[in-house]
């Protein structure tokens, strides 16, 4: 009988300590924000750390893990502290030992989504793409080598709710993003590029020893993989008292089940609900969509060993075990 473990990532704030910032560009960092805080970083000699707080991540966390183990997977949630980058290395590995062909392994996250220099060479656009767990930003490399641990026929998915969560390039400028932010009541899911720059030059031997630590060219994958993320590389990822648009629009069209179709199917009527979302605020705007944010999901699909495989996984009732 085919076997499902799911893991539910949520995220409201990291440990400043573990993202201290470097002041970049002749710039100091002033405690005067929610999101810096003073820190004594026994490896680095800089003060001031991000906090990055959010407020509905756990939320999302809790939901998603509502929503497997409705569908008998046997499910984990980390929470803001509990989710280190040790702990969900080690439950990816471990569901990588016990799953075979056939069972499914579910991941989602909710948090901050960053980028760091890439030096494997391996993105167009020169740079990595992060989730902020609570510790430090877990690398899309990783990740990526992980997945590679799981057996032929394993079925991965993995859903995102944070920016620079589609196939990555770089975001839109942070002017932008400090615009947008002017514009929108809710939480922008990412750490602006002049934070991202300072916390990867705060920790920069450690996040270069992780990279040149990995296998390049990465192992092949054997699992088929699907990816869900909350927004395409150009957008941010929003959050309300809710959830994030993504994490809320995909429960609405779930329906507690009542979904008909396949993942292909599930994308395209999430796409189709944040679309509708973004249709209405802009009627009641009369029709000013200056001030309306829209968020287009993006739907990965990676072969693992064949695409017949693929093609049967993307077909299936998502969710299914």
């Amino acid at each position: 009988m085919a076997k499902g473990i799911s893991l539910h990532i949520g995220v409201n704030e990291v440990d400043p300590e573990g993202y201290p910032l470097k002041p970049t560009y002749g710039r100091r960092y002033v405690v005067v924000s929610k999101d810096y805080n003073p820190v004594s970083f026994g490896n680095t000699a800089f003060s001031i750390g991000w906090v990055g707080n959010l407020s509905s991540c756990e939320l999302d966390a809790e939901n998603m893990f509502k929503l497997a183990k409705s569908q008998k997977f046997d499910a984990k949630i980390l929470k803001t502290r509990q989710a280190t980058t040790g702990n969900v290395i080690d439950y990816i590995r471990r569901a990588a030992k016990k799953l075979k062909a056939g069972d499914t392994f579910l991941m989602s996250y909710s948090g901050h989504g960053a980028q760091v220099e890439d030096l494997s060479g391996d993105e167009a656009d020169g740079e990595d793409e992060t989730w902020c767990l609570y510790d430090r930003m877990f690398l899309d490399d990783e990740q990526r080598e992980l997945y590679a641990e799981f057996a032929k026929g394993v079925k991965l998915v993995v859903m995102s709710d944070s920016c620079h969560s589609g196939s990555a390039t770089r975001s839109v400028s942070s002017a932008t993003a400090e615009r947008q932010r002017r514009l929108e009541r809710g939480e922008l899911r990412e750490m602006e590029e002049r934070t991202a720059v300072a916390v990867y030059l705060g920790r920069k031997k450690d996040y270069d020893e992780i990279q040149r630590s990995l296998k390049n060219p990465p192992p092949p994958l054997k699992a088929s993989r699907i990816l869900f993320s909350a927004c395409q590389d150009y957008e941010h990822a929003m959050g309300y008292d809710d959830g994030g648009v993504f994490t809320v629009a995909l429960l609405k069209v779930w329906d507690k089940g009542k979904f008909k179709g396949g993942y292909g199917d599930l994308a395209r009527k999430i796409r189709d609900e944040l679309q509708a979302n973004y249709n209405r605020a802009v009627d009641k705007a009369n029709g000013d969509a200056s001030r309306v944010f829209l968020q287009v999901p993006n739907f990965v699909r990676i072969e693992g060993s064949s695409r017949s495989a693929l093609d049967e996984f993307i077909a299936q009732r998502p969710f299914e075990i």
